[in-house]
């Protein structure tokens, strides 16, 4: 039986995927029970949680990310026992690797550098020993890349119910198909109204992804948020595909490839700002990967796509665009948990971590 919302909760937390499941699992490592996670979808992880590539890459483009992302790997790697029990079928994070290519030789200082000083383990590889790994590859433009053995492709639905399981094993509840509608202070707390009823917290958490804007500015917040619309596609079936080869990621003019169910899924890490909503692919996105492929991964391109799907992105709208992780200065009963940017799946267990900290005064 699905869970139904409570009169009143220590914390109510907005959303169901990796920011909201994490934060919920970590209140109930620290011993806060009284936690309501509210799910406006029928299954948590509907939207980005469940569309990502489940590439889990340590170091990233931005190092607010790589704060979180390197730790999250870590907990990826070696999870506390019985976690996910039940709901995977192996190892949460894949030993595949990964290969950062650059074809910009201060790309692959910079990486390497920022591997080194934050003692992650890798190596600068030639283009020879990406071919190896990636005989599609071969015209890709390259000096090299960066190998990170410790990298490597998540399982993402046993993550996100591990974080769930771990939560309601704690005393939290989840409520599905609930849509937060309005928010009514009340006192020091809240009155969280829903399509469920009405819920008073002392403390509410965004992590409603794409629409964190939104949902804060409905609290009275005006935090700034860009969900950033991607696509990602799988081809037809591709012989001799090495289903334990590392992913591999261009920097420099982005896309990124791994295997996927004997094909290969592939995306030109197009972007572009949208309006949160059910993302879905754009008519032209075919013809806008055969574009970026036919500059940087020519071999690529004579394989068919089996199916396309689209997912947004959230990104913080500050300069940085660092996630955003902390109480809001202007609402005193609310707290950010949003803008991952698309590394919700690595950094989900730091980022929990640190959020359920700070809400548990430790």
């Amino acid at each position: 039986m699905p869970s139904s919302l409570p009169d009143s909760a220590q914390v109510v937390i907005v959303g169901g995927g990796f920011a909201g499941a994490a934060t919920a699992y970590w209140l109930a490592r620290f011993g806060v029970a009284d936690v309501v996670v509210v799910e406006r979808e029928a299954t948590c992880g509907y939207h980005a949680s469940g569309r990502n590539a489940a590439m889990g890459r340590q170091i990233t483009e931005n190092p607010h990310f790589t704060d979180v992302t390197v730790p999250g790997a870590a907990f990826l790697r070696r999870p506390p026992e019985g976690f996910a029990a039940g709901f995977a079928d192996g190892p949460l994070l894949s030993g595949c690797g990964s290969l950062l290519l650059a074809q910009r030789s201060e790309t692959l200082e910079r990486v390497a550098g920022e591997a080194a000083r934050r003692d992650v383990a890798h190596r600068v590889v030639d283009a020879a020993a990406i071919e190896r790994a990636w005989p599609l590859l071969r015209g890709t433009p390259t000096v090299g890349a960066v190998a990170f053995p410790g990298d490597g492709v998540i399982d993402i639905h046993a993550l996100l119910l591990g974080f769930l399981a771990g939560a309601r094993a704690g005393g939290a509840r989840v409520v599905t198909s609930c849509e937060v509608r309005g928010f009514r202070p009340v006192g020091a707390g809240v009155d969280v109204v829903t399509s469920r009823g009405t819920v008073n917290a002392a403390t509410v958490v965004v992590a409603a992804g794409a629409w964190a804007e939104p949902v804060g500015r409905e609290a009275g917040a005006s935090r700034p948020f860009d969900p950033v619309h991607r696509h990602l596609f799988v081809t037809e079936p591709v012989a001799d595909v090495d289903a334990g080869a590392p992913f591999a990621w261009h920097l420099d003019d982005e896309f990124y490839v791994r295997p996927e169910v004997g094909g290969l899924l592939v995306s030109g890490c197009d972007e572009s700002v949208r309006t949160p909503a059910d993302a879905r692919p754009d008519s032209n996105a075919d013809v806008v990967l055969a574009g970026k492929l036919e500059r940087v991964a020519p071999g690529l391109l004579e394989f068919g796509v089996a199916r396309r799907w689209a997912c947004l992105r959230t990104f913080s709208g500050t300069a940085d665009r660092a996630p955003l992780v902390g109480p809001d200065n202007g609402v005193p009963w609310l707290f950010w948990v949003a803008g991952l940017g698309g590394h919700g799946a690595t950094a989900s267990a730091e980022i929990g971590r640190r959020a359920a900290r700070a809400l548990a005064g430790l």
